[in-house]
């Protein structure tokens, strides 16, 4: 019931919410977190790409103002711990500022490779997760042979490995850290406390050189990110007029690339927001899917 109520909110005020489900949207600006806050994917997500984590009174004042309200009053921020001690109540406000600051989120210019079965968080999360904070999955599967002197910040490997195995023993020769998934997730959900338990194979001097490295890039700004849009168009490269930019993506966002294009820039352009989900002409061929779907809202609520 208070879903239905909140959703009504949104509607009333001319926002929109993405689909139900426990899975991130790529076009979501804000996650409502009610009280305790989870370390869910959502959370998850919303924290690496930076968008607003708000209590649920957010929208419980901004129904009484008749307007969505200035949010930073309403941000999930303590100096502490949450209920479970999963998260660190700094984090959504750090990795936010992170983006009004830099234009990107909390996983910009890593690169990662996966080698074994993702079972916390799945495959799937890991994916979503990743992107949304701007970093790059290189391989999920061997061989991975051509990454290997590439620039590999990271390996994902499930604990279960031995050091002995082919890959593994790969991955040490070309000094690249391994780690466990959970060393992502603390990164974003408890921003300031030890990785070290989550290194494999004493690789720690390495994973520590990786995070000094990830630290500086996150300093790095990205040009035009303070114009208000996130996305660049992928034909013009302007990131203005988030208006009339379409987003690849279903609103679960588990189909689709995520990359942006103007309406005009589309071939042929488009007169007007298409009314179905929206694919790129890459993933359009392959996930066999024509039909466009609706633009970015500067106010999509997850």
């Amino acid at each position: 019931m208070q879903r239905k109520e909140y959703q009504q909110v949104i509607r009333r005020l001319k926002g929109k919410f993405c689909r139900d489900s426990h899975q991130w949207s790529y076009q979501a600006t804000h996650f409502i977190a009610p009280d305790p806050i989870r370390r869910t994917e959502k959370f998850f997500a919303a924290a690496a790409s930076g968008r607003w984590i708000l209590r649920s009174d957010y929208l419980a004042a901004s129904s009484q103002a008749g307007r969505f309200l200035a949010e930073e009053s309403y941000e999930w921020h303590k100096n502490s711990l949450s209920e479970d001690g999963t998260i660190n109540l700094e984090a959504p406000r750090k990795w936010r500022l992170l983006r009004e600051r830099t234009g990107h989120g909390a996983f910009y210019g890593m690169h990662i490779i996966i080698y074994g079965e993702c079972v916390t968080p799945p495959l799937d999360t890991l994916k979503r997760v990743v992107k949304a904070g701007d970093g790059t999955i290189l391989a999920t599967s061997p061989p991975y042979t051509r990454f290997l002197t590439s620039g590999v910040d990271y390996a994902i490997v499930s604990p279960g490995i031995s050091r002995a195995d082919m890959w593994v023993q790969e991955f040490l020769r070309h000094k690249i850290p391994c780690i466990v998934a959970d060393y992502l997730v603390e990164y974003v959900c408890k921003p300031g406390y030890s990785l070290d338990k989550h290194v494999l194979y004493n690789t720690n001097d390495w994973a520590e050189k990786s995070f000094s490295n990830l630290l500086s890039k996150a300093e790095e700004i990205v040009e035009d990110s303070d114009s208000g849009d996130d996305i660049a168009c992928e034909v013009c490269g302007s990131r203005d007029r988030g208006e009339v930019m379409l987003i690849c993506s279903d609103e679960s966002g588990s189909v689709g690339c995520g990359v942006g294009m103007h309406m005009d820039c589309c071939d042929p352009p488009l007169e007007s927001i298409p009314e179905e989900d929206w694919f790129c002409p890459k993933c359009s061929g392959s996930s066999k899917r024509t039909s466009p779907r609706k633009k970015r809202m500067k106010k999509a609520l997850h």
